[in-house]
């Protein structure tokens, strides 16, 4: 009876103190978007710090005190709304409330307040929200910083580097270990010596967000190590705008200087070839047997040049127009499109070295390098969007990236391996190379039972097109006019031409169910199941042309300035001509195709969130080729790899606190070599030195786990410290190993590998140190930091060759750093005035494995800073200032001997070095 008494007295005290509070619930609507819920707005209570933000689906919860309060409603780039409220004890007041842009017309507000994923802040609480492990980066952070590019914008994330042209590094691991989605739908790159399309080609002026999967779920491609890109590009605006700008840009070593170009038409100035690099009939994929030309029809056969154009090199430019509008329909509904048209173009010179050591620091090859590159990029995103809030959206997109590079890279000095002893080895490369992809995506999601229940599909299909035309190299012993034509060691002048082909068709289809009622704003139980299906076709063609000389060829003496003279004389002489060799590698085929479904179930507590997950991936790949010593007319030889592979994922969350948040997860996933590292076909650089796929490559196995660790002080700032390690098998190597014909590049599998370290990340504004400082409040900075070690291995047979069979992983640097300090100069209604500087470094890792004793190349160091400076006028206009590599840092890769040097006082362990210079811009840009 007293145990009774108690348990009544403890209940009704209980009861009691639960009906002294009340209840404030309710939904927040963008006014803009036709109603649709808008998350992470802020929700309130004035003068107080109770206060909360609006979950995914725009809804909100807050418990106070019964009493009189004033509730207050905020979103960045919208109206403010507050209301007067009266709480009662024990009752649920609920209050719905729609926000607009208002009269706010910003320039940074116009095109993002539309789409709330643009915003830091909103991009932040994701990601705190998220249960896989992921950052992001959107366009108002992108557009703060300075950042032009998407490549740009993935380097400020942390644990994330990269170098020249050879893209982005994610945790030590490059272009192989990474992939790329665009809208989360395949979009393969042209490129066979890409596994993803490289991100300085994608403008940020069409891109809404950037999110990196450092960690694996099961709706990813299993093609997962470094990091899972996924490129979102920008929606429809709520209101109409049209943004034009220009931009144009100097660089120090370059501009106004000596510039040489393989210039053959008006249209390379826009990065298209025409038809003057067009390959001769009878040299065509239809005549694989070869053909040798006469000397008077040798001299007609093609239209460009040998020699070089020789020009100044002009100030780069740019532009950019992108127009979005949208229209209310009948029935709730509503349709926009978004447009934009991107051209640049950019010019750069380069001086430096080329040298190949022996283990005693002996140089076999010692060359100085000139090099003079144009480049141009093109992009244009059409898409048209229709949707009914709470019930479906529907998106179109086309989108096309095109860019091209037209070279010309010289080198001279001693070549032991063309036995030049009196004069210097000399070789001139005048390549052209363009790089087209055309994609078409079909997206859609929709909502049933009040969105308990969703299906959200994709399909997308992309032509790709690479295309090297006439590649023309010229070698020649001695330099200018005092030089003769190469008729020895099979070094004859050629002319190279490549084309690749592909097609991609992919999709996706996924099914959400919610189930069980919710907590916190959150399903409890959410369980998915999903489909993704990829094909692939590749088609190479390539083709190698040589000039020969005839048996009266006695004048050997050439200008390799104007070299098109001596071949002209040569021609009409009889003493030269042009001559193909049946090849049996002229062709390769291979399709590729992944079929891949997944479930994962989700599991929510109020502190705790589980998700479990198992993907299932079947892999199949055909190649068809021939080996050089087969009949060029032979059958092909087909070479099959069909892996199926199970991948089982757990991400865990725990909240310690509403500001903190504890993660785990572990994974199983491969990896996929590129194309270029499987072609069966030997590309060849013209000084003795090769590269050449590996049929016979497979894909690595990757076991992940990552510990993470995250406070979040305020709705714009982050501290976080990550525990991470991977374990490889069979990871994929690239390796340089000495010829009878030369140095030669190509693939392997080592044995294993493994990688483990710490990253640190921040992100904070100087006010939440300094609170009463009004200094403080325009600074923010942000500090991200990766320690890390690294182990690979060989196999103990096989690679005898190897110098060192256990080494650090190539591409993984042991420290990487990227920082950024923004300060608010001015900041009215008139003028927005913003000053930033951007710190990117690593620290020395392997670029590819020594052999024969010698050591493993090593690419160095490049500390690179980067400053802008971002003025809004009138909130209309836009004139920004970019200055980068303001440390003139350069390129270099080194090796050094692991014998006594021979020739201490010449020796140099310089392998390659290139100078990059520094880069100034101006942009000017109007919206209206």
């Amino acid at each position: 009876m007293k145990l009774k008494l108690i348990v009544t007295f403890l209940l009704i005290n209980v009861i009691g103190l639960a009906q002294t509070k009340g209840t404030i619930t309710g939904t927040l609507t963008d006014k803009d978007l036709n109603n649709e819920p808008l998350p992470f707005a802020n929700v309130i209570i004035k003068g107080t710090a109770i206060g909360v933000t609006t979950d995914e689906n725009g809804k909100y919860t807050i418990a106070v005190e019964a009493g009189t309060y004033t509730i207050q409603f905020t979103f960045v780039g919208y109206e403010t709304i507050e209301e007067k409220i009266e709480v009662k004890a024990g009752e649920t007041l609920t209050i719905n409330k729609a926000l607009g842009s208002g009269s706010y017309q910003l320039q940074d507000v116009v095109i993002q307040k539309t789409v709330s994923r643009e915003k830091e802040s909103a991009l932040l609480l994701e990601q705190k929200n998220a249960v896989e492990i992921k950052q992001s980066i959107g366009a108002q952070e992108m557009q703060r910083k300075g950042v032009s590019t998407v490549e740009q914008g993935v380097a400020k994330i942390s644990g994330v580097s990269k170098v020249a042209d050879r893209g982005i590094f994610i945790r030590g691991l490059d272009d192989r270990y990474n992939y790329l989605q665009i809208n989360g739908l395949n979009f393969i790159p042209s490129d066979p010596n890409l596994k993803t399309i490289p991100l300085s080609f994608i403008p940020t002026d069409i891109v809404r967000n950037i999110d990196v999967f450092k960690t694996f779920n099961s709706s990813l491609y299993q093609d997962f190590a470094g990091a899972s890109l996924n490129i979102w590009t920008k929606d429809i605006s709520s209101k109409p705008f049209t943004k034009i700008s220009i931009t144009t840009g100097l660089n120090t070593i370059t501009s106004f200087k000596d510039f040489k170009s393989g210039e053959e038409g008006g249209a390379d100035f826009f990065g298209y070839s025409g038809n003057n690099r067009s390959i001769p009939n009878v040299f065509d994929e239809s005549n694989p047997i070869g053909y040798e030309a006469s000397s008077s029809e040798s001299k007609d056969l093609f239209n460009s040049s040998w020699s070089p154009n020789k020009t100044k090199a002009p100030l780069s430019i740019g532009t950019s127009i992108t127009n979005s509008d949208s229209f209310d329909l009948e029935n709730d509904r509503k349709i926009g499109y978004i447009f934009n048209v991107n051209f640049s173009n950019n010019y750069l010179s380069q001086t430096g070295e080329r040298r190949f050591l022996n283990s005693s620091g002996d140089a076999f090859k010692d060359f100085e390098v000139g090099s003079w590159k144009y480049n141009t990029q093109k992009s244009f995103l059409g898409s048209i969007q229709l949707k009914k809030a709470q019930k479906y959206n529907f998106m179109f997109n086309l989108i096309y990236l095109q860019n091209s590079e037209s070279e010309i890279g010289e080198i001279q000095g001693e070549n032991t391996d063309f036995i030049t002893i009196d004069r210097p080895f000399f070789l001139r490369d005048t390549k052209y190379v363009e790089n087209t992809s055309f994609g078409v995506q079909q997206l859609g999601t929709l909502y049933f039972k009040d969105k308990k229940h969703t299906l959200e599909y994709g399909i997308a299909a992309t032509l790709g097109k690479n295309d090297t035309p006439d590649r023309r190299i010229l070698i020649a012993e001695g330099v200018g006019e005092d030089a003769d034509f190469v008729t020895f060691n099979g070094a004859n002048p050629f002319r190279f031409y490549s084309l690749l082909d592909n097609i991609n068709i992919n999709g996706k289809v996924e099914y959400e169910i919610q189930f069980g009622g919710e907590v916190d704003n959150r399903a409890k139980n959410i369980i998915k199941f999903g489909y993704n299906g990829d094909y692939t076709a590749y088609d190479f063609f390539n083709r190698t042309i040589r000039v020969n000389g005839g048996g009266n060829l006695t004048d050997t003496n050439m200008d390799t300035e104007n070299p098109q003279a001596f071949f002209d004389a040569n021609f009409d002489n009889g003493n030269l001509f042009y001559a193909s060799t049946p090849d049996p590698t002229y062709k390769v085929k291979a399709l590729q195709y992944i079929n891949a479904g997944y479930v994962n179930y989700s599991r929510n507590w109020e502190k705790l969130s589980v998700d479990l997950g198992l993907r299932v991936e079947y892999m199949f790949r055909e190649t068809k080729y021939r080996l050089e010593t087969d009949p060029v007319n032979s059958k092909f030889r087909k070479s099959e790899y069909d892996p199926f592979d199970f991948n089982p994922v757990v991400n865990a969350k725990y909240e310690l606190n509403e500001k903190t948040n504890l993660r785990f997860t572990a994974s199983k996933t491969s990896t996929k070599p590129r194309f270029r590292e499987i072609l069966p076909f030997r590309y060849q650089d013209g000084d003795g030195s090769f590269t050449q796929g590996n049929i016979d490559i497979k894909n690595t196995i990757n076991y992940n786990a990552d510990l993470k660790y995250e406070y979040f002080p305020n709705q714009s700032s982050l501290f976080a410290v990550a525990l991470f390690g991977k374990y490889i098998q069979d990871p994929i190597t690239r390796l340089f190993i000495s010829t009878s014909t030369g140095p030669l590049t190509y693939f392997a599998n080592f044995k294993e590998a493994s990688l483990y370290g710490i990253e640190l990340e921040s992100n904070f504004g100087m006010d939440l140190i300094f609170e009463d400082s009004p200094l403080a409040e325009r600074f923010s900075i942000g500090v991200n930091a990766i320690f890390m070690k690294s182990n690979e291995k060989a196999p103990d047979t096989g690679f005898e060759f190897i110098t060192s069979k256990s080494r650090s992983l190539q591409g993984a640097s042991d420290f990487i750093l990227n920082t950024d300090i923004v300060y608010d100069l001015i900041k009215n209604d008139k003028v927005e005035s913003k000053v930033s500087f951007i710190y990117n470094t690593f620290s020395e890792r392997i670029y590819a494995v020594g052999n024969s004793s010698a050591d493993d190349f090593k690419e160095q160091t490049i500390d690179m800073l980067d400053f802008t400076w971002r003025n809004t006028f009138a909130k209309k206009y836009q004139l920004n200032f970019t200055a980068k590599n303001l440390l003139n840092s350069n390129i270099s890769v080194t090796q050094d001997p692991t014998q006594p040097i021979a020739n201490p006082s010449q020796f140099s362990n310089i392998h390659r070095r290139l100078n990059q210079g520094i880069t100034l811009g101006l942009e000017f840009s109007y919206t209206f």
